[in-house]
């Protein structure tokens, strides 16, 4: 993430621009059968608390960034679930097909759903308030 946002303020020299983007994709790197890149190389996966693969609006707002603070600190008193997962219902599980090959099979398997569209604009929404809150956006 921190990679493309530097190419988008590279190419674009706009600092707002380059948050709304990469902050959506923060909020939603996980949207892919609960995987993240970091999470497919150690074979885990966010799961709701069947242990089925949560659902893409699920791992957005697991990842909602106001409580990314606290949660550090309630990471030291409750290290098996974050407050995000609780907020989401969900938790991190071991997967269960491990294999970084499936992944161009998953992307070309997956249909955008309501789901996801859902999450991007709650992590548009959610960033514009949090720049608008900081007084970065003057309007």
């Amino acid at each position: 993430m921190g990679i493309i946002g530097f190419l988008i303020i590279a190419l674009t020299d706009h600092l707002f621009l380059t948050m709304m983007i990469v902050y959506t994709i923060a909020m939603n790197k996980d949207f892919l059968n609960g995987k993240s890149i970091g999470k497919r190389l150690f074979g885990i996966q966010v799961q709701n608390l069947n242990n089925q693969k949560a659902s893409e609006w699920k791992s957005s707002l697991r990842n909602f960034l106001p409580i990314i603070p606290i949660d550090l600190m309630y990471t030291f008193f409750s290290p098996t679930r974050r407050i995000g997962d609780r907020i989401a219902e969900t938790k991190i599980g071991i997967e269960t097909e491990r294999n970084l090959k499936t992944l161009s099979s998953e992307l070309k398997n997956y249909r955008i759903n309501k789901e996801l569209i859902f999450g991007v604009i709650f992590g548009i929404a959610n960033i514009y308030g949090l720049l608008w809150l900081y007084g970065i956006i003057l309007a």
